[in-house]
């Protein structure tokens, strides 16, 4: 549950992020289709993003820590600690109930009421008059306005006696152009997201973008500019209008008027497109492995060489063996206290307190301290990428910085962090990817 509240808020910043960028930099500009093209992708961007590091998880180059994302990273991790970890704070834990349990009335709210709209369009449809007027079907139906809804065109009944040949031609732009399956990618995430306040903008910035278009596509009929501009000034604005549909008295009609009477966007200007590149790859470092706090290689002091040659591959509690393992790599587990279920990222290794713990490989010291719900930590950089990590330690044997051999004592076994029982979290990872421990204890 934590994860997704999480991963809520990962996709909420990217979302942010791109839709500021386009309304300060890219919405003035006359070029509505790669306008258009750059609000869908910012839906689809701002749900893959936070998945960079399960995507893409062999690539190393790029290591950017971006403190806030990192730091609220760590105080959810608890979901892969010890069996019979508890939580500090119950009001935290609740808090996260509350919070969930908001969100999820706030989907099944927004959710039924577009379920409705639907249905009650599909019911309007069956009910309402079918017409040809130049090729177009027309559905004549009691509605106070004329709209389109995907493939289908609906006239008010006052207006029967005489079919406006430009307003139909502008519903007809957004049948072609398929305007109606924008509007519902961005119902859909605003469904999801109906909490963010940027996302009714975001709609809102869409549907000016199809109007945009439209009124493009009827001037390119050859019809003179005044002569549109007049219609437009004698419509007036719907009232009580659904978002899902397309009117042609839509509600931006000064900014439709003014995109129509703008000078047209200079070519050169779609250079500026290329600033969502670094945007995208700065999202992308920035989320790339955040649920693992990777640490790397190049970071390290340069006098520190890492000169181990092996991977990691003895048992990482002195005198143990496999029958001390309590919970296992993968293993899904209901949480004691949140009652979620999780996946395990390493093996639970029971041991008295002060059991001393080693090291499993060759390598160096780059953490050794307390750290949030890990306890006392220690990860171990060792070649190839490998790094293994070693919580809930009760003490060190060692510091940060230290070169250490296979065997040596780098600890021992404690009961801190999210823990009640002494026992050692042991997890195996390469380039920030947990792997099962004991595909590596071969001594």
């Amino acid at each position: 549950m934590n994860s997704f509240l999480l991963y809520l808020c990962q996709v909420s910043l990217v979302f942010g992020g791109f839709y500021v960028l386009y309304k300060c930099l890219f919405s003035r500009f006359t070029f509505h289709a790669t306008n258009r093209s750059l609000l869908l992708a910012i839906v689809p961007l701002s749900v893959l993003l936070p998945f960079s590091g399960e995507l893409f998880p062999e690539i190393q180059n790029f290591n950017l820590d971006i403190l806030v994302l990192q730091e609220f990273t760590i105080l959810t991790n608890f979901e892969y600690f010890a069996e019979d970890a508890t939580i500090t704070s119950n009001e935290t834990i609740n808090y996260g109930y509350i919070f969930f349990i908001i969100y999820i009335i706030g989907v099944v709210i927004y959710l039924t009421r577009f379920m409705a709209t639907t249905y009650a369009l599909i019911k309007l449809k069956r009910n309402a008059e079918k017409v040809e007027f130049n090729g177009i079907t027309l559905y004549i139906a009691a509605v106070p306005e004329v709209f389109s809804y995907f493939n289908w065109i609906f006239i008010p009944k006052t207006e029967t006696s005489y079919f406006n040949k430009l307003i139909i031609t502008h519903e007809k732009a957004h049948v072609q152009k398929l305007h109606s399956l924008d509007v519902l990618l961005a119902e859909l995430f605003i469904t999801c997201c109906w909490f963010h306040p940027l996302a009714y903008s975001y709609r809102k910035s869409l549907k000016s973008i199809h109007e945009f278009q439209a009124d493009t596509f009827v001037l390119d009929q050859k019809v003179k500019k005044s002569t549109y501009l007049e219609l437009l000034l004698e419509s007036l604005e719907p009232k009580n209008t659904n978002p899902v549909y397309n009117y042609f008295s839509h509600p931006t009609l000064k900014k439709r008027i003014e995109m129509i009477t703008k000078s047209q966007s200079k070519s050169k200007l779609k250079i500026t497109y290329l600033l969502v590149i670094p945007l995208i790859a700065l999202a992308f470092m920035a989320f790339k492995n955040t649920d693992e706090t990777s640490i790397s290689n190049e970071f390290l002091p340069t006098e520190i060489e890492i000169k181990a040659t092996k991977t990691p591959s003895l048992f990482p509690v002195q005198n143990g063996s496999t029958k001390n393992i309590s919970s296992k790599f993968g293993t899904i587990r209901k949480h004691p206290k949140l009652k979620s279920k999780t996946s395990h990222g390493g093996i639970d290794i029971r041991a008295v307190r002060g059991t001393p713990v080693i090291a499993t490989a060759d390598g160096v010291i780059v953490k050794a301290k307390k750290e949030g719900n890990w306890g006392n930590i220690i990860v171990i950089s060792h070649a190839n990428g490998f790094e293994t990590w070693y919580a809930h330690l009760k003490g060190f044997n060692t510091t940060e910085r230290t070169n250490v051999k296979k065997g040596d004592i780098i600890g021992y076994v404690g009961n801190t962090g999210l823990s009640t029982a002494p026992h050692l979290h042991y997890e195996v990872r390469q380039h920030g990817r947990r792997l099962d421990p004991m595909q590596y204890i071969t001594e």
